[in-house]
C-alpha cells in the first residue's frame, strides 16, 4: 500500500510568490524520483496564503530518499523563514484500514 501525505503551509504573505516558485521547482524535480507517485502543490482558495502539498509515495524508503535529495535541501533553504507556523503534516490512512 502506498503512503499518502498532505501538508498545509501557512505562508507569510510577502513571501508567497517566492514560495510558489520554490514549490513549482520542487514538484518538477520530485516527480522524476523513483517512488514518487504523486507530488502536487496547490494554493488554497479559502486561505490565500496557504499552500497545500499532496504527496503519494510507493513506500517509506522513497520518502527517505526524497529527503536526502539535493533539490529537497535547496527547497528547504529557499523557503526558510517563509511560514507563519510550522507546516501541518497529515499522513493519511483509509478509514477501513
Amino acid at each position: 500500500m502506498s503512503i499518502e501525505i498532505t501538508v498545509v503551509f501557512d505562508v507569510v504573505p510577502d513571501r508567497l510568490e517566492d514560495v510558489v516558485d520554490a514549490f513549482k521547482d520542487l514538484c518538477a524535480a520530485t516527480r522524476k524520483e523513483e517512488g514518487a507517485l504523486r507530488f502536487d502543490a496547490f494554493l488554497s482558495q479559502e486561505h490565500g496564503s496557504a499552500v497545500v502539498l499532496v504527496e503519494e509515495w510507493a513506500d517509506q524508503e522513497a520518502i527517505d530518499l526524497h529527503m536526502k535529495e539535493e533539490h529537497t535541501a535547496a527547497f528547504l533553504a529557499r523557503v526558510d523563514g517563509a511560514y507563519r507556523t510550522a507546516p501541518q503534516v497529515h499522513r493519511l490512512r483509509p478509514l477501513d484500514a
